[in-house]
């Protein structure tokens, strides 16, 4: 007569061998329906721009219609957390940022663990920010800007859509690096801060460069300044940080596609192979250039490892200037 344990060892091996089964059958006919790309902004901005313009390539690739849906709020936690909450099954994704890695730093409570709680998938790509200036400023290039900064026993005040932002840390790295002291005045959105930088209110603007470009190439205001490590194709005569006196200084606004934590593997890899075929395509290549953004790509595990370092370097920028949000 057979003993108990081995029944009981014979019915987990059956068990686990149908979970496999059935994890392989999903994954095989995946998508059987519509993906839902949680953007944590609301429309109409640079990253639901990036967001709709990959969506329309990988329903191509993948055969299923991939829907768009607009979850703004809280420095893009309520759109994060909605989709570390979801189903692991790769029909809930969302397109992340650089709030991902940063808000853990700068809020003393997440609702979600950044790294636990989601699955990378792809690395869609980078816009790099500007610094611009009022043009009655007298500063043509960076390092006459901030002489003027050293000169001002106050610092002089710099512009970005609001605290939390990239372009807000950005201005605190180059604080930090410059030795300089420089105020930053947060506003809600882009759109407020660049009308009070043209007004002539506050002197320098740190912005994306999209909604940057058309008031610089109106010349209401001057550029001196873009954070990639390399000039922007957008701005080719405009040098970078790095090369006016800041080795290796990048900032970036990237975007990212995750999924939540324990998704299947196969999935995975089919959505980063939907994602990176997009991503392959020259056409598409040129719609994300005419907005300054280069396109990435790579594997999961690039992309785990490149928010890791994204996290440790905004951590330390936060931790000095003494950041902190409240949610």
């Amino acid at each position: 007569m057979m003993d108990e344990s081995r029944i009981l060892r014979r019915t987990l091996a059956a068990a686990v061998l149908w979970a496999s089964a059935t994890t392989m059958a999903g994954a095989q006919s995946f998508p059987e329906r519509e993906i839902h790309l949680v953007v944590p902004f609301a429309a109409g901005g640079s990253t639901d721009f990036v967001a709709r313009a990959v969506g329309q390539r990988v329903e191509k690739e993948l055969g299923k219609p991939l829907v768009i849906e607009n979850k703004p709020g809280a420095n893009t936690i309520i759109g994060t957390r909605f989709v570390a909450q979801a189903k692991p099954d790769g029909y809930t994704l969302v397109l992340a940022t650089n709030g991902h890695t940063t808000n853990g730093t700068m809020y003393r409570q997440l609702p979600y663990d950044d790294e636990a709680d989601f699955t990378p998938i792809i690395r869609i790509g980078a816009t790099p920010n500007v610094i611009a200036v009022n043009p009655k400023v007298k500063a043509t290039t960076l390092t006459e800007l901030l002489a003027l900064a050293k000169a001002d026993p106050g610092g002089l005040k710099y512009a970005t859509a609001g605290n939390g932002t990239i372009q807000h840390l950005s201005g605190e790295m180059l604080a930090q690096r410059a030795g300089v002291k420089l105020e930053h005045i947060a506003y809600r959105g882009g759109g407020p801060a660049s009308t009070d930088v043209m007004a002539g209110h506050v002197p320098i603007l740190i912005s994306g460069l999209p909604p940057a470009m058309p008031l610089i190439q109106t010349q209401r205001l001057r550029p001196l300044a873009v954070t990639g490590l390399e000039r922007s194709p957008a701005l080719p005569d405009v040098p970078t940080v790095a090369s006016q006196g800041f080795p290796g200084f990048e900032s970036s606004f990237w975007f990212a596609i995750l999924g939540p934590a324990g998704m299947p593997p196969d999935i995975v890899r089919k959505l980063n192979t939907a994602f990176g075929a997009a991503l392959k395509d020259p056409d598409f290549q040129k719609v994300l250039a005419r907005e300054g953004v280069t396109v990435a790509g790579g594997s999961p595990e690039d992309l785990r490892a490149f928010m890791k370092q994204d996290k440790e370097k905004w951590g330390a920028v936060i931790k000095k200037s003494g950041i902190e949000l409240i949610q």
